[in-house]
């Protein structure tokens, strides 16, 4: 990017068609450069976006703490009519459930709100300067909000039950930060490729949907009899994302620790070609808007 000062005192912003190229390491320095200069904005559009969430509701901020436990009303309700046959295992059913299900709703948060950060701030990228990377971003931090609110009621839920979560409820932020990276790198793709073809974003959506079910959030490996789901299962990544963090918090150990981390692994690198593809791609969202 070049600046020019034209005679009548006007300032000519040229972008080159070269300033993206690289490999992926120059994404990640001009990730870093894009959200370190837009950090206040990012700020700032965090507080508008939380507050206006918010507003006009009965229930207010009660919200927050509420979702958690409305997301497993369901669940627990075909449980208890026997419709809902996940296993019996060491952790409580409920709790099983409100982990599994937390963790789970990581990623489709974090993708939907990383995917629709460029459409839904279209008028700052038509009218200002600012990074799309840092627009694309910002509504992720409603996403860390969830996950501290999340924390709180899971605690709330573990006392009301008659246990004590192991040490690891700490850390949840960051056994559950795979995920939420997961869903970046997904939405980061989506940002830009579902401005050139709107409907990629709502398949992905459904696509999570279906995958769901193939993913241990709410029944145990043991209460699947098909031996070809099993393998499924067990081939799929996002058992290991929710399932070891799972175990740590309700039973202080896990199996499968060396998978989890091979997993995260994957999911930096999904991270890396991500920023790739929109950094090459960013330049015609502002013509699709």
């Amino acid at each position: 990017m070049a600046m020019i000062k034209s005679d009548r005192q006007d300032i000519i912003t040229i972008y080159e068609a070269t300033q993206r190229s690289g490999g992926l390491t120059s994404s990640l320095r001009q990730a870093y450069f894009d959200l370190s200069n837009s950090r206040h904005v990012i700020t700032r559009l965090f507080w508008r976006d939380f507050i206006a969430q918010f507003r006009q509701k009965i229930l207010g901020y009660f919200w927050a703490l509420l979702n958690p436990i409305l997301g497993i009303v369901s669940f627990l309700f075909l449980y208890s009519i026997g419709v809902l046959k996940p296993g019996q295992g060491e952790i409580p059913y409920p709790l099983y459930v409100l982990v599994g299900t937390t963790i789970w709703a990581c990623l489709p948060g974090a993708m939907g709100a990383v995917s629709s950060g460029l459409q839904s701030q279209a008028d700052l990228i038509l009218r200002t300067k600012i990074p799309k990377l840092a627009l694309a971003m910002s509504s992720l931090a409603g996403v860390f909000y969830s996950i501290a609110i999340s924390m709180i009621t899971m605690m709330a839920v573990f006392l009301i039950m008659g246990r004590w979560p192991s040490l690891w409820i700490l850390a949840y932020p960051l056994l559950v930060l795979p995920m939420v990276l997961l869903g970046t790198a997904i939405g980061l793709m989506l940002a830009v490729l579902g401005t050139i073809a709107r409907d990629l974003t709502p398949l992905a959506t459904q696509g999570l949907s279906l995958l769901m079910y193939l993913t241990p959030a709410v029944y145990l490996h043991s209460s699947i009899e098909s031996p070809t789901i099993q393998f499924l299962i067990k081939c799929n990544p996002l058992t290991y994302l929710i399932d070891v963090p799972r175990a740590l918090i309700c039973l202080d150990q896990a199996n499968d620790i060396p998978v989890f981390l091979v997993v995260i692994v994957a999911t930096v690198i999904l991270v890396i070609v991500g920023l790739k593809i929109f950094y090459l791609l960013e330049d015609l969202v502002a013509e699709r808007l």
